[in-house]
């Protein structure tokens, strides 16, 4: 599984920026293209602000490459690889395609498995994996253990939103919590503090 999963933030359920991963992906035209600016934005500034401390948390000097999760609802060109491998600086030049889903893939559902994914031969690269949205985890963690059984060293995922539904379970009591704290840019994801 990941060395470190950092979300940039809670996406919940209704609620607007939710609503922006979703329409990244199914709108069209210049709406579409006005999701992935601003989508592109988000990721670029917050890869430039934490990759640092992300590394320093997985105890890596950096990460080689940078892959994202493939989809395996049979998209063929997912909007979060132009995103990764075209428009953000930060991540454009490490983006290389190491993983494929399996035939099984859409049948695992929402189990973490590395049976999920195949990637192609990694010798001890440290691997920055960007996933657009984090349900379960199952496919980030799935993808993780796929890149680790071919080799990588460190895997760090990097989510755009971590999805959360207020009516699910006690998960009102932990977006009031969250609410609390507020989105910050400079506020770390790993570490209890601010970087400077």
């Amino acid at each position: 599984m990941a060395d470190a999963v950092a979300p940039v933030s809670l996406a919940l359920k209704g609620e607007q920026y939710a609503n922006e991963l979703w329409r990244y992906k199914n709108a069209v035209g210049p709406q579409q293209q006005y999701f992935r600016m601003g989508l592109a934005a988000v990721l670029w500034r917050f890869v430039a602000m934490h990759e640092e401390c992300i590394a320093t948390h997985c105890a890596v000097p950096g990460f080689d490459t940078v892959i994202t999760v493939p989809s395996t609802s049979g998209r063929p060109d997912h909007p979060l690889r132009t995103l990764v491998a075209d428009m953000v600086g930060v991540t454009r030049d490490r983006y290389r395609e190491l993983l494929t889903p399996t035939p099984a893939a859409a049948a695992l559902g929402r189990v973490a498995s590395s049976a999920r994914y195949t990637s192609s031969a990694i010798w001890g690269e440290n691997i920055l994996l960007i996933d657009d949205t984090w349900t379960t985890g199952s496919h980030a963690q799935s993808a993780s253990a796929a890149l680790k059984a071919a080799g990588a060293g460190s895997v760090a995922v990097v989510v755009l939103g971590r999805h959360l539904n207020s009516d699910y379970g006690d998960t009102a009591i932990h977006v009031q919590q969250a609410r609390l704290r507020r989105f910050s840019w400079e506020a770390c994801p790993l570490r209890p503090w601010n970087h400077c």
